[in-house]
């Protein structure tokens, strides 16, 4: 009995000390979208950011590497590389929220919302909503070596 009951605490103290913690500095640095592309995400004033830091090596769109289809005819002549694409978002409760990401690909907006795994913090999802629909993105961290 005393076996079982130390075993049982012994789990519970492995299970207690294994839980990861996310917070707003776990978000920082590359992750790498399906797809190939890579964003880094940054912090600036207490906001966060995502830029393009690395292409997709075959990438469906834009393919000269500009912003093609973005609505201001202004910009279309502006490199996807470093452009920021995920917008003003605030850590809340344990997750990204409250501002945009860009779709190149298509040139609009949409509301988005990005988490960590609590199980894995190098496993990110990004999902981008159109009202009620939304479509999410799986990324995984870049290990810098």
């Amino acid at each position: 009995m005393r076996l079982l009951l130390l075993g049982c605490v012994s789990v519970l103290c492995i299970s207690f000390f294994n839980v990861i913690s996310v917070n707003s500095d776990t978000y920082i640095g590359q992750w790498i979208i399906e797809g190939g592309s890579i964003i880094e995400i940054y912090e600036k004033d207490h906001l966060f950011y995502g830029k393009i830091y690395k292409r997709a090596e075959k990438p469906i769109s834009n393919l000269n590497g500009l912003d093609n289809k973005n609505p201001d005819k202004n910009l279309r002549n502006r490199p996807l590389l470093g452009m920021v694409i995920l917008d003003n978002l605030s850590f809340i409760e344990g997750e990204l929220s409250g501002g945009t990401i860009y779709n190149a690909d298509s040139g609009k907006k949409y509301t988005v919302k990005v988490w960590i795994d609590p199980d894995n913090i190098d496993l990110c999802f990004i999902r981008a909503y159109k009202g009620f629909l939304f479509k999410t993105f799986e990324a995984k961290r870049v290990k810098q070596h």
